[in-house]
This record gives structure tokens, sequence and C-alpha cells, in this order.
């Protein structure tokens, strides 16, 4: 019974889709300018370049004219852009610790004498080590937490990078 009741439901919606199709290509018949060029005959195709000529008409009339006593629409012209500056900004200098360990311990010391030096730093993971990048350009601060974090048997390398 469900199929039966299923086709029926289909079967009215056909139907009304086709007469819905016939009744706009009835009402909404095309016309001849709709229709693509090469279905015009000689007569049909003449009688559009004839129109196109006369819509171009005002620009021959403007062209002809022998004072030309008209000015611009606007008198200055401005442009605005937005220009890439970034490779024009200097680059600050960091430095990035590079640690012989990453066990819980080690960064666990890590952290705390970075905090105990008040300095800014980033720890930033990438692959299995983390990264550690410190924001700061004093060389002797650097050294100083090289030997903090040796006391705790953690030896470090600082690199210097300009980002």
């Amino acid at each position: 019974m469900k199929k039966y009741t299923l086709f029926g439901i289909l079967i009215a919606l056909l139907c009304i889709l086709l007469f819905v199709v016939f009744y706009l290509l009835w009402e909404f018949r095309a016309s001849a300018n709709s229709l693509p060029r090469f279905t015009h005959d000689e007569n049909t195709s003449t009688a559009l370049i004839k129109q196109e000529n006369d819509e171009n008409a005002w620009q021959r009339e403007l062209s002809q004219w022998t004072t030309k006593d008209f000015v611009p629409a606007a008198e200055q012209y401005s442009l605005y852009f937005d220009a890439d500056t970034s490779e024009l900004k200097e680059k600050n200098q960091y430095f990035q610790l590079i640690v012989n360990k990453y066990d819980i311990y080690s960064m666990f010391c890590l952290r705390q004498i970075l905090n105990s030096f008040n300095v800014k730093y980033f720890l930033v993971k990438s692959g299995e080590s983390p990264e550690i990048f410190i924001d700061t350009g004093n060389k002797k601060l650097i050294d100083e937490i090289i030997q903090e974090l040796k006391k705790y048997k953690i030896n470090t390398q600082a690199k210097e990078i300009w980002l």
C-alpha cells in the first residue's frame, strides 16, 4: 500500500511540474530579440545593426562638435593602495635556547629560571622537542641564564634570531 501511495505522489508531482513548464512556455514565449543571431533572417539582422547604429548616434554627434567647451566630470583623481611594508620594518632580535634534554624536570627548571629573570619567552612545540625563544636583545642576560641552567645540569646554547 505504501508503495502505491509513493508512486501516486510522484506521478502527481510530475504532472504538476509538466503543467508549470507548459504554462511558462505558453506565457513567456521567446521573442525575436532573445533568439540567437544565426536564427534571424537577413531582414532581422539588418534591423539589429540599424538599432545598434541608432544607439551610438549620440557618440558620433558628440565627436563631430567643433568646439570642446566641456570639462571632465572630475578634476581631481585620487588613488589609494595599501602597500606591504612588512619588509621595511625593523626586525627584532630574539634568542633561541637549544637545550640538550626536554624532560619534565628540565622544562620545569627552565621555566622557573626564565620567570626569575623576569624575561619574556615563548615555548613553541615543533615536532618532538619544544623550541624556546627569549624576547631580549641583551647577550649578557642570555649568558647569565645559561650559567644558571648549568647549575641544574641543563646544557644549553643560545642562537641569535632576527624576526
